[in-house]
């Protein structure tokens, strides 16, 4: 009786998001994600230029219409990423023993951030829901004289949710969270970022969590 009784709840709860999902125009989330590092003094000090460039087309972050364009919704980003990313990525380097600076062109140490995609797809498998939400940004280190660029991916899937947690924004987080991890814990990225042609041995702290 009572598996019965959530089967009607949940499938109440996936109806209310489909009726106001028809007349709803946009979703805003909150994209704040973490920084899953330990703190570290590998930087010593150096100081680090930062740049974000969001190389998306548009803010959307999801989009949706069902038949007869009747259900339909929009998932948007609260506020400009570009900032977001900006505070992380400084926040980072801090973390890592580094000194973040405001971008400049002639900068000797740099390390810009391209955010290429940020999207999240649903899929009503009734009475519960799927998603799938997938990110990709890219990093671009300039250390004097020497360049390194990687992409860092990150897939995260949830089925059988609650309609309720609609539009999931801890899952754009956690994925987001994942890639800030990856970036820097990226020895290949880390070691870019140390670069002195005058003294190569000069920074060969390992790099650990």
């Amino acid at each position: 009786m009572k598996l019965i009784f959530l089967k009607v709840i949940n499938i109440a709860f996936l109806c209310l998001f489909i009726i106001l999902s028809g007349c709803s125009k946009n979703h805003r989330v909150l994209i704040n994600p973490s920084i899953p590092i330990h703190d570290s003094n590998i930087g010593d000090g150096l100081p680090v230029a930062v740049k974000v460039v969001d190389v998306r087309s548009s803010n959307v972050i999801s989009k949706w219409q069902g038949g007869f364009k009747v259900r339909k919704f929009t998932v948007i980003s609260q506020g400009d990423l570009k900032d977001i990313f900006t505070t992380r990525i400084r926040q980072g380097l801090t973390k890592l023993g580094f000194s973040p600076k405001n971008f400049s062109s002639n900068a000797e140490r740099s390390l810009e951030i391209e955010i290429l995609n940020i999207k999240s797809h649903y899929q009503e498998n009734p009475p519960k829901m799927n998603i799938l939400v997938k990110a990709d940004v890219r990093a671009i280190c300039q250390s004097r004289g020497k360049r390194f660029s990687k992409s860092f991916t990150s897939r995260m899937s949830r089925s059988d949710i609650s309609p309720a947690s609609f539009p999931n924004e801890n899952l754009l987080n956690s994925s987001l969270s994942e890639i800030m991890g990856e970036i820097f814990s990226d020895p290949a990225l880390i070691a870019c970022l140390t670069h002195n042609p005058t003294n190569p041995q000069a920074r060969t702290i390992p790099l650990t969590n």
